[in-house]
């Protein structure tokens, strides 16, 4: 017979689109979430408490953004920083996984008693016996007894447990608001079951023996050596391996745990571990320790086995060679989760798909949209005459001499050329639950915040009611990482706290991501600045005339002046005098007919910045950034 693995395996690839009990309820719960669910259940009612059957143990890390873009030493940190961001983020999720593993093993759990495990963040039922939450809290104490001599507090995990009797797991998500309230609280407490020592203690260490990345001991030369090698092996990985024990590359052994993992490119011929392919359905039922598949989102920039620096993306932008990052996630999830249901509807296996869902659009759909932006290091005599050359420039090592790459963009090569030659533009930070982190070149980084408010849009049959928000900082790539998270995090703040959420912050705006409520939507505002650049590279309009329109901007919608003098508008005065405003019409003609002599040229520029005037920022900024090193600025 086959392990549970692969017949979990085979029940989610073949039966996730089917329907259950179509004869009985609504045709709302694939049957692979019923069935995986009635089995978890089964078991607690078989061993659990008579009077309460179900334990439920939910485990969040805390400390996350923490942990993987801190550093001691920005400037040393630079070299293999994407490698290492992501590697660190990986390394998380495979901890995660591993815990639960550890709580399913102690507690002789099966396979479906772990409903889902995704961003950080796993949920486990198991039967509620004396037995089960001693070992529950006994893992608890332990992993975070590890964290905290390892990470000096710096990383934990919030474990909580419930019980529920039959009829309180019909609302579940009562249970989910309950284990949220229990988390806060612990929270509040961490590490407070550990046993802590408050007297003087440690030894001097040398600076050398210090890891100038991220603080911690280490030898000579290592410098968190662990998470780059999982950073490289990620970018190239089709397989993963799964055993118990210290064997394999990634161990948890040292935070008390057995499950250790490798990233393989190829199949091993023989192992007998678990195997579970990357991004990949195909299963071999015949591997006797089981095979599975993951979703996992891996978009890397590789030039052939050379992985891209953040310094060389820069360049793959049109004009001024900067980063943006997108920083995203999905509004209101937890009251999605508490009230996206009829009260009578939110059961288990209905929260159980929503969650599994969520995770196929960010660890799985995510890549095919950033596999949209593309160059390519070379291309066939056919396609070669309409490809556009891009020169990546690689800085030198001390006494080295710079390295010239040449990339071609092309609007659509044979199928040859795209699957032998693309090079993707983005790279993943994170991506996984219900929100990520990606790291591209500016111009296209906006473009793909475009794109994934319409793939996810059209993942969610235009709900009105399931929305993304995203925060952009565009900045110069040799600026520390960390940093420029937290500017992303306050910008997506931003976007969430702006009139209903559903917008993104970028460039001192606050957008929707479409038109609809009388305001200008990124999608549109990005195609006004590609029609300006052209205009401007075209010679329609003069180049000063792009820095003019943004100075009468400023005069008509940002400064109110009154006898007293003058002032800066606040956002909702901002915001209503873009709706209702129309003074700055007069200046704004006298500026096109004077500067746009041919009256034709003059009312195709009328027709594009008329309407989007008091929106004009993005535009322009775009067009600026754009046109940067093509005028030798």
């Amino acid at each position: 017979d086959p392990p549970v693995l692969t017949v979990m395996s085979l029940l989610r690839k073949y039966t996730s689109v089917i329907p259950s009990a179509v004869y009985v309820n609504e045709p709302d719960v694939p049957l692979y979430d019923h069935a995986k669910t009635t089995a978890a259940i089964a078991h607690c009612l078989f061993e659990g408490d008579k009077n309460e059957p179900f334990l439920f143990i939910e485990g969040n890390l805390s400390g996350i953004q923490k942990f993987i873009f801190s550093t001691v030493i920005p400037e040393q940190s630079r070299k293999g920083t994407a490698k290492r961001l992501r590697g660190r983020s990986f390394w998380l999720s495979l901890m995660m996984d591993a815990m639960a593993r550890e709580i399913a093993r102690e507690c002789e759990l099966f396979d479906p008693a772990i409903l889902w495990n995704t961003g950080g963040h796993f949920l486990i039922i198991a039967p509620n016996t004396a037995r089960n939450r001693e070992k529950i809290a006994f893992i608890d104490r332990k992993v975070n007894e590890h964290l905290l001599r390892k990470w000096n507090g710096r990383l934990s995990v919030i474990v909580a447990t419930f019980s529920a009797s039959t009829d309180g797991i019909k609302d579940f998500s009562k249970v989910l608001e309950r284990l949220s309230v229990i988390g806060d609280e612990k929270k509040r407490q961490k590490f407070i079951d550990c046993d802590l020592n408050f007297e003087p203690d440690g030894y001097i260490e040398p600076l050398s023996q210090l890891c100038p990345v991220c603080g911690s001991q280490v030898t000579k030369d290592e410098e968190c050596s662990l998470f780059l090698d999982i950073g490289t092996k990620l970018a190239r990985a089709k397989f993963m391996i799964m055993t118990v024990g210290k064997d394999l590359l990634i161990s948890f052994a040292d935070l008390g745990m057995q499950a250790s993992y490798d990233l393989v490119p190829d199949l091993p011929v023989s192992h007998p571990g678990e195997i579970f392919a990357i991004n990949s359905t195909d299963i071999r039922v015949k591997h006797p320790a089981g095979w599975g598949f993951t979703f996992v989102g891996n978009s890397v920039p590789m030039a052939g086995q050379d992985i891209l620096t953040f310094s060389e993306i820069a360049q793959l932008a049109k004009g001024s060679p900067r980063l943006g990052y997108l920083k995203a996630d999905v509004d209101n999830l937890g009251k999605i989760f508490a009230q996206g249901f009829k009260p009578e509807l939110r059961t288990i296996s209905r929260l159980h798909t929503l969650s599994s869902q969520l995770q196929y659009f960010f660890a799985g759909h995510i890549n095919h949209i950033c596999d949209q932006f593309v160059v390519y290091r070379d291309l066939c005599p056919a396609c070669m005459p309409a490809a556009k050359k891009v020169e990546v420039v690689t800085p030198g090592e001390e006494g080295e001499t710079s390295k010239r790459s040449i990339y071609y963009e092309h609007p659509g090569p044979c199928k040859d050329c795209r699957e032998r030659y693309a090079v993707r533009k983005f790279y993943i930070t994170y991506s996984g639950g219900d929100d990520l982190l990606v790291i591209g070149p500016w111009d296209d980084t906006i473009r793909l915040a475009d794109a994934l408010s319409k793939e996810f849009r059209r993942f969610t049959c235009d709900n009105p009611d399931i929305t993304l928000s995203a925060g952009i900082p565009i900045v110069d790539p040799n600026l520390p990482v960390a940093r420029v998270v937290r500017q992303a995090e306050e910008l997506l703040e931003q976007a969430k706290s702006t009139k209903g959420k559903a917008r993104v912050a970028i460039f001192d705006e606050c957008l929707p991501w479409r038109e609809g409520t009388g305001e200008q939507g990124l999608s549109s505002l990005i195609t006004t600045a590609e029609r300006l650049t052209a205009f401007v590279q075209d010679k329609v309009v003069p180049k000063n005339m792009i820095y003019s329109f943004l100075k009468l901007w400023e005069q008509s919608f940002a400064v109110e002046e009154s006898s007293t003098g003058k002032r800066i508008m606040t956002d909702e005065e901002q915001w209503h005098a873009r709706i209702t405003r129309k003074r700055h019409m007069p200046y704004l003609k006298y500026m096109l007919k004077r500067n746009i002599k041919d009256e034709k040229k003059r009312r195709d520029v009328e027709e594009l910045v008329i309407p989007v005037f008091p929106w004009i920022r993005l535009p322009v900024y775009m067009t600026s950034l754009a046109l940067r090193q093509e005028h030798g600025d």
